[in-house]
């Protein structure tokens, strides 16, 4: 880095969002504008931008902040301090990681939306109410996590993902109707302090999410109990999830006590067994149980891997324990948290088995129709 802060800004093109307009582009056009200035301060930057840009920059309506990785390894308080102390600037915008250049994703669209920049916060706030893999974060949420007792924080990357082949075409050849390349979330960027120290799959990000009680509406995939078959597979759709944390002090060290409670409706099921019988929920519950216990296991090895209180355990013991917290807080990552003991209790309830008692296969089968 030379020092300098590249600023990219995505603007609307009015012109082009309206069909008819006067512009002249009747909604044909590019609905947006990208372009980038340098400068030694992140508002400097911003003002340079007016030599270019005819329009004034109204920030109140920004959606979406994306951060490069370069950026956000060198540290990003200076970021944030722009957004807290400025009245103009919003600090409720959905906070991104670039893996590159936060410049190349802004000038990727996302079909079927115009707007690339009001697409990724309807993404991130699908993910935030309907699954819980990679939780969104905003500014504010950011600023008050690594600032926090854990001084930790997880956020979303965005990345550029294509299936290689050739697009797919519509009845007219001249028109696509896929793309190549697109936009998605993809992992957890992690945060110690303000510098980004590392990533997490979903899959360790899930985990930290049901640590965190992060879970809202989300779904878990679970192997049919006692089925010998690999594809026997069914789908439990979470409907309340509540995880309560209670941090036990046992000698010098501490133990969490994670008791997970969670609630939801079987979506899809290719088990010979009916779920309507209480045994078979039951075996099925048990299943569900497992999944989420794996997930936890996983987020915590990458907790004490990358020594980051992501789940935000710091908190929970300096509420309960604060006279102690004062004698650990300076070496609480690197030491203590990695000395953790984890003890999980998951319950899960089927709440509703489906409209469907067995599988439909199952009943085809024995209703002399193909197997």
């Amino acid at each position: 880095m030379d020092g300098n802060w590249l600023m990219t800004l995505q603007v609307i093109v009015p012109s082009a969002m309206t069909v008819g307009g006067t512009g002249g582009s009747g909604g044909s056009g590019s609905a947006i504008h990208v372009f980038s200035t340098k400068e030694k301060t992140i508002q400097q930057a911003l003002n340079k931008s007016n030599l270019e840009n005819s329009r004034f920059l109204y920030f109140a309506h920004n959606n979406v902040l994306v951060i490069g990785r370069e950026a956000a390894e060198e540290g990003i308080s200076q970021i944030i301090d722009l957004y807290l102390r400025t009245a103009e600037a919003r600090e409720s915008v959905y906070v991104l990681l670039a893996s590159g250049k936060a410049s190349d994703v802004l000038k990727d669209l996302i079909p079927p939306e115009k707007l690339p920049g009001v697409a990724l916060a309807q993404i991130l706030n699908k993910e935030g109410s309907m699954s819980g893999f990679i939780p969104p974060i905003k500014m504010y949420e950011l600023a008050k996590q690594i600032s926090s007792d854990s001084k930790s924080a997880g956020v979303p990357e965005i990345s550029e993902a294509g299936d290689g082949g050739k697009a797919l075409e519509s009845l007219d050849v001249f028109k696509k109707t896929s793309s190549k390349g697109k936009l998605k979330l993809s992992r957890l960027g992690v945060f110690k302090e303000d510098r980004l120290i590392g990533w997490m799959t979903w899959q360790e990000s899930f985990g930290v999410s049901w640590m965190s009680d992060k879970i809202k509406m989300s779904s878990i995939s679970f192997k049919c109990p006692g089925s010998e078959s690999t594809s026997n597979f069914a789908s439990f759709k979470i409907r309340t999830a509540k995880t309560r944390v209670t941090p036990i002090k046992e000698g010098d060290g501490y133990k969490m006590q994670l008791k997970v409670k969670v609630g939801g409706v079987l979506t899809e099921s290719t088990c010979p067994a009916d779920p309507a019988d209480l045994k078979a929920s039951g075996e099925m519950e048990k299943e569900i149980e497992k999944q989420i216990q794996n997930y936890i296991h996983l987020g915590w090895k990458a907790v004490q891997r990358m020594q980051v209180d992501l789940p935000g355990f710091a908190g929970h013991v300096h509420r309960k324990y604060p006279r102690d917290w004062n004698e650990i807080k300076e070496t609480w990552a690197e030491k203590e948290l990695g000395e953790i003991k984890l003890d999980v209790h998951v319950k899960a309830t089927i709440q509703h088995p489906g409209f469907f008692s067995k599988a439909f296969v199952e009943s085809e089968g024995k209703s002399g129709g193909k197997k």
